[in-house]
């Protein structure tokens, strides 16, 4: 009978996991992960590319792998949103205004644009996908399982493209639809630089970077975390990719920060203030600061102060409309600057939607970890929630840097939005679902222990 009693007591300060009666220490069983979905999300965005895309209406409606995956899980998404026991957040206003303004500010001009739209449902649809499937611990420890998986096979695919002195993913997907003209290769220092199955090295290199800051954060084992943080690296050097690698760089100075002063809730202050006093100093000191800092930041600097000289003529045209942007066609009168690529993703959404479009997405992104309410502090309750959050907010800090010099479009873009709505989907856990899971499990332990005790009482 003491035996019976001891193995009771052991059982109740943790609820029996194969018991679906009772509570796991973080989440209920309405919240187990739905791993098919996740699979089939971060296959069709970054494993296969966008190239193998289907035409349902002639050159129109078309759907990229990622697009097409979007679109199947989206209406599953909004039904798990719209459960008593999920919530809205801020952010999910704003992105459903960017939405709407980005579709809306087309209709005037050209009815319903269907780039608008397909560029829409991959922000609307990624971030509300990524809202409903990434939810809670179990949720983010299979998506961190998956997403190894994934990041692996992308880097190895990018390893072939300087041995094989060509982008072998893309070069075969041209093969298989007959592209004409074939793929261009990106090269820099006599080197092929690796685009894997991202169409471009920049927008490939954002990817590892991505994959850095989740790792460094989201990982708890010390030589894991190293590892695949050092894998993801060897990945973005691969791309030859200032931008991702200056942004890689910024990743593990946070990580850094957050390692060696943790417990200090100001860590994150001196962060932005050592930011703050270093491009103050390059603006009092140097004559023409921009241009400094291109020189001294970039791999090449002569590709980008063509950058600088293609912002400057399309900030004239945003000027000369504002509020609507010009749309998918030519911007302004230049025979070449008006159809050139625009290496900047805030200003081609300008550009395109206006800047209404580019400040409500601006609040889209800091809504999801900027909180004004004491509500959202998790006191602690979940140590791998509270790193998913800062992995999370350094990897949407780190698209809104290599934004102001990459565009992003396809796989990046889609990822983006996805990574807003996991972040969205943290923000709301600590919110609510943190707090009430860990009731619940005093509850269930209080519930066993009073068990014990009547059990002990009718053994003596």
């Amino acid at each position: 009978m003491a035996s019976v009693s001891t193995n009771r007591l052991k059982l109740a300060g943790r609820p029996d996991i194969n018991n679906s009666a009772d509570l796991l220490p973080y989440e209920s069983t309405s919240t187990q992960p739905r791993v098919f979905p996740m699979w089939l999300l971060l296959t069709g965005i970054l494993l296969i590319p966008a190239g193998l895309d289907i035409h349902l209406s002639g050159d129109g409606l078309k759907f990229t792998p990622g697009r097409a995956i979007i679109t199947l899980l989206l209406l599953p998404s909004l039904s798990i949103l719209a459960r008593s026991s999920r919530h809205v957040i801020a952010s999910d206003l704003f992105v459903f205004l960017t939405a709407v303004w980005m579709v809306g500010s087309r209709i005037p001009d050209d009815g319903l644009n269907q780039s608008a739209v397909a560029s829409t449902l991959e922000l609307f649809g990624g971030y509300f996908v990524g809202r409903a499937y990434f939810y809670g611990p179990l949720a983010l420890t299979a998506f961190l399982r998956i997403f190894k998986i994934v990041i692996s096979l992308v880097i190895m695919i990018a390893v072939l493209d300087p041995l094989f002195g060509e982008n072998v993913a893309q070069t075969l997907v041209a093969s298989l639809v007959h592209t004409p003209g074939g793929v261009p290769n990106q090269d820099r220092f006599g080197i092929i630089r690796a685009a894997s199955t991202i169409e471009i090295a920049e927008l490939y290199g954002t990817v590892c970077c991505v994959a850095g800051s989740i790792f460094l954060f989201m990982e708890t084992r010390r030589e894991a975390k190293f590892f695949w943080a050092g894998f993801a690296f060897f990945g973005c050097i691969l791309s030859l990719s200032s931008g991702p690698l200056l942004a890689f760089m910024v990743v593990i100075l946070f990580f850094l920060c957050d390692h060696l002063l943790q417990g200090y809730a100001w860590r994150w202050k001196l962060v932005a203030a050592m930011l703050t006093v270093f491009l103050l100093s390059v603006f009092a000191l140097s004559n023409r600061p921009v241009s400094w800092l291109v020189a001294h930041m970039t791999l090449d600097p002569s590709t980008a102060y063509f950058r600088l000289y293609v912002f400057d003529y399309m900030l004239q045209q945003v000027k000369l409309s504002p509020l609507v942007g010009y749309g998918f066609g030519s911007v302004g009168h230049d025979e070449f600057l008006s159809t050139t690529t625009v290496d900047c993703v805030w200003l081609v959404n300008a550009a395109r939607y206006g800047v209404p479009m580019v400040g409500l997405f601006l609040c889209a992104n800091l809504m999801t970890f900027i909180s004004f309410s004491s509500k959202d502090r998790s006191n602690g309750v979940d140590e791998f929630m509270t790193k998913a959050a800062t992995g999370f907010t350094q990897t949407i800090v780190t698209f809104m840097l290599v934004g102001i010099t990459v565009h992003f479009w396809n796989a990046t873009w889609m990822l983006w939005a996805v990574c807003l709505g996991i972040r969205g989907a943290i923000k709301e856990w600590h919110r609510y679902g943190g707090r009430r899971t860990a009731q619940k499990s005093r509850f269930g332990a209080r519930h066993a222990k009073f068990a014990v005790t009547a059990q002990s009482s009718r053994v003596t």
